[in-house]
């Protein structure tokens, strides 16, 4: 061992004594924590992590560390959209992001919806989804107009989507790829570098995956895309060169930072592995800020949530960046949200210098470890899906799911126990804030009308619809009994259960409904403040209205349906027996809680309904006192 690994030894066994000290005798194991990957995590790191870890140097190699400000455009009509795209370039914007394209029909409409694009500097990013007649209508008349060559940025689809999300297909699966496939050789032909496969990762971690199932998932279902269009003929080269991963970006911070790092690994692997690993390009992400974690209570909350995940996406390596509006969770979204969204890529590039600095992750002990560790496990997970039969075949028996609903489950179960705070809902709630069921953003869904589409079954057939007609053809399947059907990969929000809860709350308030839990301090402040504070907190997260008096006033609460006691164990001692026999006399709905562990011997004594603890469910118990209070919708 040389003079430097020896100083190094000495002074991580220093440090751990020093620690331990401070432990009062713990080891310091005890500090250990266990992510939602299964990682353990240390609390520290050094020298020693990186000696096995093979240092990904992939992003040192890009000379321009910017990244396409990809903001969306929500708009539909194509007037709306192209001053949309006006306002949006003066402000900064380079990338344009849009995935609704139901009231663009024809050529004209495209014309004038895009009319302030440079096509020649300006990039896009255009999910089409199910329509699959807009990329015939848009490359054609790139073509009719010689632009297809300057052409940036991805047009296409994921041909998974359907299946994922709904369980099925409308389209069936083999149409689709077909479809990707003709695509793909129309745009080698016509000389167009755009892009036109989508794999959409951002699914699973929208369905709650950790980092590593969304890692795994998307480059699983990235090859199984990859080997259906090498058996359409499609060459490798061309394949890969049209492909662009979407991924979402969640809250764990340096988690995501690893995550998107690893994601060069494990592509670099997947490409070695299939003896292509010197040719190919590299990885292209695009990352998205998550909904999943974001909230409608609170929501200016949800500012801190974005700029801390797009940090992490910048320092991960992300080559194209979408960062929803804080209030993209609500129905009417406004203008501030879409430019504070906006303004927050340049805080990032100007003022935080990210656009300056190559893998600026690059040396530190704890996310080189984190990385290597999310690669390693990764790769072996991929291989492990491979052999069992690849992608589809583990989707539709439900497998991908019941992994993704596992960890779902626990960071539901985790912020039901308050495990993990969502500040604005589960922990310091605003009992001001003032929503209604209507705020909560439903995203809509616009239907062709059957009756006034033409109907074609590939890629050509609809170029040459659209070099007829004009306008854009709907895709359809001339069968759809081979279609595969599994459960789809549920999307949703962590906090949507919480937010029910209060919305019932305020929406019986509003009705006049009374809906106060009184709260009788024991003792001095000192001994029930911490409690008060904790009860106090979690009736607020339920919007249910908290009246506090001391044990001489109780009689203003015996037109309450549900009291908590609140003190320190010591002042439990002193309680008046005969207040709460009164109180129960007075009422005899009455339901009464105390705080605090271990005061079992109190509940049966005054025939209580329960203790609130530190340690207990707060979401059904917040549903529990609703009940009792007579909240609709439970």
């Amino acid at each position: 061992m040389g003079d430097e690994q020896t100083r190094a030894k000495n002074k991580r066994e220093l440090w751990k004594q020093e620690a331990e000290r401070a432990l009062r005798g713990k080891t310091l194991e005890t500090l250990h924590k266990v992510t939602y990957e299964g990682i353990r995590i240390k609390p520290i790191y050094d020298e020693a992590d990186l000696k096995d870890t093979k240092i990904n140097h992939s992003l040192k190699t890009k000379l321009d560390r910017s990244w396409k400000i990809s903001q969306a455009i929500n708009c539909e009509y194509a007037e709306d959209i192209q001053e949309k795209i006006k306002n949006s370039k003066v402000r900064g914007q380079n990338s344009f992001f849009l995935n609704s394209f139901q009231q663009i029909r024809n050529k004209e409409e495209l014309q004038a919806a895009f009319k302030h694009l440079n096509w020649k500097k300006d990039s896009i990013f255009f999910d089409v989804g199910n329509d699959l007649g807009m990329l015939p209508l848009f490359l054609h008349m790139r073509e009719e107009l010689n632009q297809q060559k300057d052409l940036q940025g991805t047009i296409g689809f994921d041909p998974y989507n359907d299946i994922l999300t709904n369980g099925e297909d409308s389209i069936s699966l083999s149409t689709k790829l077909d479809f990707l496939a003709d695509t793909i050789k129309w745009m080698n032909e016509h000389d167009c570098k755009a892009r036109c496969i989508l794999i959409k990762g951002n699914v699973y971690s929208e369905a709650g995956a950790n980092a590593q199932q969304e890692l795994v998932y998307t480059f699983s279902h990235a090859l199984e895309v990859i080997n259906e269009l090498l058996n359409r003929q499609v060459p490798w080269q061309q394949i890969v060169n049209r492909l662009t991963f979407s991924f979402g970006i969640g809250s764990n911070f340096f988690m995501e930072i690893a995550k998107f790092r690893a994601a060069h690994n494990i592509w670099t692997s997947l490409m070695h592995a299939l003896g292509e690993g010197n040719t190919s390009p590299k990885l292209y992400q695009h990352a998205v800020t998550s909904t999943y974690n974001k909230t409608i209570f609170d929501v200016h909350v949800n500012l801190l949530r974005t700029t801390t995940e797009s940090f992490s996406a910048i320092s991960g390596g992300v080559d194209e960046l979408t960062i929803l509006p804080f209030d993209s969770v609500l129905e009417q979204q406004t203008e501030l949200g879409e430019r504070i969204a906006r303004n927050t890529h340049f805080i990032l590039q100007e003022e935080s210098l990210l656009s300056k600095i190559n893998d600026p992750a690059a040396g530190s002990y704890y996310i080189e470890s984190l990385t290597n560790e999310l690669s390693e496990r990764g790769w072996e997970k991929l291989k492990e899906m491979e052999d069992e039969g690849g992608f589809l075949q583990q989707l539709i028996k439900g497998n991908v799911q019941k992994d993704i609903n596992k960890i779902a489950k626990q960071r539901v179960h985790d912020l039901d126990y308050r495990k993990n705070s969502v500040i604005g809902t589960n922990t310091f709630a605003n009992p001001a804030d003032q929503v209604s069921h209507d705020t909560i953003h439903n995203q809509i869904i616009y239907q062709h009308k059957e009756n006034t589409l033409h109907h074609v079954f590939s890629f050509h057939e609809a170029l040459q619809f659209v070099s007829k007609e004009g306008t854009a053809p709907q895709v359809k399947s001339h069968t759809l009994d081979n279609s595969f059907k599994a459960q789809p990969v549920k999307t949703t929000r962590l906090v949507e259960h919480f937010e029910k809860l209060r919305i019932m709350a305020l929406q019986a308030k509003r009705e006049g409904q009374n809906i106060t839990v009184g709260v009788v301090t024991i003792g001095d402040l000192k001994d029930y403040k911490p409690r008060l504070d904790y009860i106090s907190g979690i009736l607020f997260s339920g919007g249910l209205d908290v009246e506090i008096v001391s044990v001489e006033e109780t009689t203003k609460m015996k037109n309450l349906c549900c009291i908590i006691l609140c003190g320190n164990n010591n002042s439990y001692q002193s309680i008046d027996l005969t207040i709460i026999d009164r109180l129960k006399a007075d009422n005899q709905k009455l339901h009464m809680y105390i705080t605090g562990n271990g005061q079992e011997e109190i509940v049966n004594e005054l025939h209580l309904d329960g203790m609130i603890t530190s340690n207990m469910n707060v979401y059904e118990f917040l549903k529990n006192i609703q009940n009792i209070l007579g909240v609709s919708g439970n």
